[in-house]
């Protein structure tokens, strides 16, 4: 299934960002970042399912915690960067 990579400034960012996710009621994982989305930081995402990002992103506003960047990901592993 496509999903969703929202990549974090650090490893304590990635684990806060997963917990508040959690709390909202969305599943995700903590993972490293694929090669190529991130030259900079601790080369951790919090990974989700492509259905769920506009929950995502609502929750992620209400505890005011956002990622660097935001890649969707195909499941041939190609990846893109989208705005949000």
């Amino acid at each position: 299934m496509d999903s969703y990579y929202l990549t974090c400034r650090s490893l304590t960012y990635a684990q806060r960002l997963s917990r508040a996710l959690n709390s909202a009621g969305i599943r995700n994982s903590l993972v490293r970042t694929p090669n190529g989305m991130s030259n900079d930081g601790c080369g951790y995402s919090v990974k989700i399912k492509s259905n769920v990002l506009n929950d995502a992103l609502a929750a992620m506003r209400y505890s005011s915690m956002m990622p660097k960047k935001i890649f969707y990901s195909y499941e041939d592993g190609n990846y893109q960067e989208v705005s949000f």
